[in-house]
């Protein structure tokens, strides 16, 4: 898949609190995989990244900034993320994890009560209509009927009708079942242009309209 003209690929990983330290540098907001070694610099990654021994999971997104492919013990294949400045909270959300530091709340874009049919296309299945349960900034809660979507997978958001109405491109963050033919879904938006200043316009409608915060 692509946004914006550059691949974008998914990936979920599970690493050692101790690997993810070592490769997380707070001050430059970069964070190295051992993943991806294929990649390319400036190639868009969206991460699900899971701590060995814990059930904390979060979803990062950046661009690569550089890619070792070849290594050796000490310095093992994979990639270095230039993440996303929406990112960040989740990533230093793992870090205090892999460090083993109590976690509070981790304050987010208000979250507003909104219900409203959309039409969503996963990565590589064809286009399905969605009821959207809640909506931020960053990102809502939608229910899809048909099989479930992969977490860590891309899905197109189409905002209004028409054919030249603005897609926003999410990532699978999390899932649940609703019933026998269809589920819950958390989309986390990714990338920036058209349609992510459509979804972000529709959390100002939503606020300046009352909407109950959730």
């Amino acid at each position: 898949m692509s946004l914006g003209g550059r691949k974008l690929h998914s990936v979920a990983v599970h690493v050692d609190p101790a690997q993810f330290l070592a490769g997380w540098r707070s001050d430059a907001g970069t964070l190295f995989l051992v993943a991806l070694s294929e990649g390319r610099v400036g190639e868009l990654v969206a991460a699900r990244i899971g701590l060995v021994g814990q059930t904390i999971r979060a979803t990062v997104f950046g661009s690569i900034s550089l890619v070792r492919r070849v290594g050796r013990p000490s310095l093992p294949p994979g990639i270095e993320l230039q993440l996303d400045r929406r990112s960040l909270p989740a990533a230093h959300f793992l870090a205090l994890a892999a460090r083993g530091e109590p976690l509070t709340f981790r304050d987010r874009p208000p979250r507003y009560l909104v219900e409203r049919t959309l039409r969503a296309t996963p990565e590589g299945g064809p286009e399905r209509e969605a009821r959207m349960h809640n909506l931020s900034a960053g990102g809502c809660a939608l229910s899809c009927p048909g099989a479930p979507l992969e977490l860590g997978s891309f899905v197109a958001v189409k905002l209004g009708e028409g054919i030249f109405a603005a897609r926003a491109q999410a990532v699978v963050c999390w899932t649940t079942p609703e019933s026998a033919s269809s589920h819950v879904v958390g989309l986390r938006l990714v990338g920036e242009g058209r349609g992510a200043r459509a979804w972000r316009a529709l959390a100002e409608e939503a606020a300046a309209a009352g909407a109950r915060s959730v």
